[in-house]
This record gives C-alpha cells, sequence and structure tokens, in this order.
C-alpha cells in the first residue's frame, strides 16, 4: 500500500514538474509572421524577467529596427505592447502546451491584423 501510494505521488509530481517546465517563457524564439496583407516575416524573439507575471520582449525581424515592449501573462495568455518607430503596437499571445505562442498583432490607427508564431529555438 505504502510503495503504491509513494509511486502515484511520484509520478503526480513529475507530471506537475513537466508541466511548469513547459510553461517557462522566459528564452529565445524563432518568429513566423504574416503581415496580413499576404507578406511574411522572420525573425527573433526573447523574452526575460517573467517574475510576477509581467516580462520584457524584443523581437529581431530582418529589415526592420529591434523593436522592444512589456509583456504580462495571465493563465494561458501573454500580451505586450510595443512601440514600432512612432506608431504602438499590441499583440495577444495563446501559450499552447508544446512551448509554442500564437498571437494575434495589430497597431494602432492602422486597418488590420497580423498574426505571429513564436516557436522556442532549442
Amino acid at each position: 500500500m505504502f510503495t503504491r501510494t509513494l509511486a502515484a505521488t511520484a509520478a503526480i509530481m513529475m507530471a506537475a514538474l513537466g508541466a511548469a517546465a513547459a510553461q517557462q517563457l522566459t528564452g529565445r524564439y524563432q518568429v513566423i509572421g504574416d503581415n496580413g496583407n499576404g507578406t511574411g516575416y522572420r525573425g527573433v524573439a526573447v523574452i526575460s524577467g517573467t517574475a510576477g507575471g509581467n516580462c520584457g520582449i524584443r523581437w529581431s525581424i530582418a529589415n526592420t529596427p529591434p523593436t522592444e515592449g512589456f509583456c504580462m501573462r495571465q493563465g494561458n495568455v501573454l500580451s505586450a505592447a510595443y512601440k514600432l518607430g512612432e506608431s504602438v503596437g499590441l499583440v495577444v499571445y495563446r501559450i499552447n502546451d508544446d512551448g509554442t505562442l500564437d498571437g494575434t498583432w495589430t497597431i494602432a490607427g492602422q486597418e488590420g491584423v497580423g498574426k505571429e508564431r513564436l516557436v522556442p529555438a532549442r
């Protein structure tokens, strides 16, 4: 009886640790995006400082100056505000179980939305 209880407790703890590790957001990501007008883009994003649900994010996209923003996590959603030149933007990502983030973004004063996927760099 004790052995079964111990084994069950260990299995639950391992599952919880695995889920927590999969949800760690700090790190480097490959960016695959769609501007909403049929043109795509690729680059790198780095998420840092996720203490207390708040974080920083920096995108390096080809042919675009590096862009920095701040982000906030709420459950399985990560939102980030950023400044692109003189414009302000917002992206909202869904955090997937596999560690990828699927997002939709917009820029204030512009019509349309884009889509972006962040894939953890391994």
